[in-house]
Formats: structure tokens, sequence, C-alpha cells
């Protein structure tokens, strides 16, 4: 068991995401759960502010990354992906200590090479190595 060197977002879907997804695939009755939700790795931070400023460099990654699991073309996502929009669609959750209770080594080689290199651009000068 070891305490491992990132910090955590989660996000999960308000009303406004849901009928969104809803009103794409014309289904009234898309499922949803209390566990849908996603968890994004982010670089260290001291305190919540700096969360904020970290998830406001990678938002559109993430947001983009969500939008595209429930509707994989682009031309039905919201034209505009502000901040704020961003926040009004997803509740947002800040996990500062990430507790690794496994054996067996991360393995990164399952991760979407072009999701990796959009965040480390979107953070730097905050370093993920």
């Amino acid at each position: 068991m070891a305490i491992i060197n990132r910090c955590a977002v989660g996000i999960s879907p308000r009303p406004p995401l849901i009928d969104w997804t809803r009103r794409v695939s014309g289904e009234e009755a898309i499922s949803w759960q209390e566990n849908d939700h996603g968890l994004y790795l982010l670089p260290p931070y001291e305190d919540d502010e700096e969360g904020w400023e970290i998830l406001q460099k990678v938002y559109g990654t993430i947001f983009e990354k969500e939008l595209s699991s429930w509707c994989t073309d682009p031309q039905l996502w919201p034209s505009s992906r502000s901040f704020a929009l961003f926040q009004d669609w997803f509740e947002i959750r800040f996990y500062d200590l990430i507790d690794d209770l496994c054996d067996a080594e991360l393995n990164h080689e399952q991760i979407d090479p072009d999701f990796v290199a959009e965040v480390r651009e979107a953070l730097r000068p905050h370093s993920l190595e």
C-alpha cells in the first residue's frame, strides 16, 4: 500500500447533462445511476484554490471525453463548452489523497495516448512526472 503523487477530480452528471444525453439519443429512458461518474488524476496541489486552477486548465479535455462516452458525433456536442457550462453539467469533487491499495504496478498502457498528451499540454507548467 502506498500513497501516490496524484490528486484527483471526480465528476458526476447533473440534470442538464442528463437532459442533453436524452435529447441527442432520442431516448427518454436512458438509465442514469448514482455511480455514473468519472475520476481523473491530477498533479498534486496544495489547496482547493490550486485544484480549481488545475481543473480550469484541463476541463476541456475531460468535458470532451465525457461527451464522447455518450455521443460519438462531435457535431451534436454543445458548440460552446465553457468552464461555466462544465460546472453546470457536472458535480465536481476533489480528492487530495490517493492511496493505492493494490500490489500491482500502475499500468499506463491502456490510457489513450492522445488524451494523456492533451492533459500534459494543458497542465504545463504543473508536472505529471
